[in-house]
């Protein structure tokens, strides 16, 4: 989903720079060049700075699916609370993110 948002973020700001030029084409302003120029620098610039964007993003948060989320912990004190044995609780945490529990 943010890879998704990302990729929009990168086109809308193309499409901008884009019809920026072109409405400077049109109208022969003296910045036209410099509006052509700077297309075709944000050619290049905007998806390399999208795909920086993108990698931080995935390496930030790799691990995620290894941790333990806040709601899931307290599922599991709900379990011992009611008198479900906390060493079948813990192997079954190792289980499925292969932490060992603090002895």
């Amino acid at each position: 989903m943010v890879k998704r948002i990302f990729a929009w973020i990168g086109i809308a700001l193309l499409a901008g720079v884009y019809i920026a030029t072109f409405i400077c084409a049109i109208l022969a302003t003296p910045a036209t060049a410099g509006m052509v120029y700077a297309s075709l620098g944000m050619t290049i610039i905007v998806p390399v700075v999208m795909w920086v964007f993108i990698r931080m993003y995935d390496r930030a948060h790799a691990n995620d699916d290894k941790q333990i989320s806040a709601s899931e912990m307290r599922k599991y004190n709900k379990r011992i609370k009611a008198g479900e044995d906390p060493e079948k609780i813990a192997k079954e945490i190792e289980e499925r993110y292969g932490v060992k529990s603090e002895d």
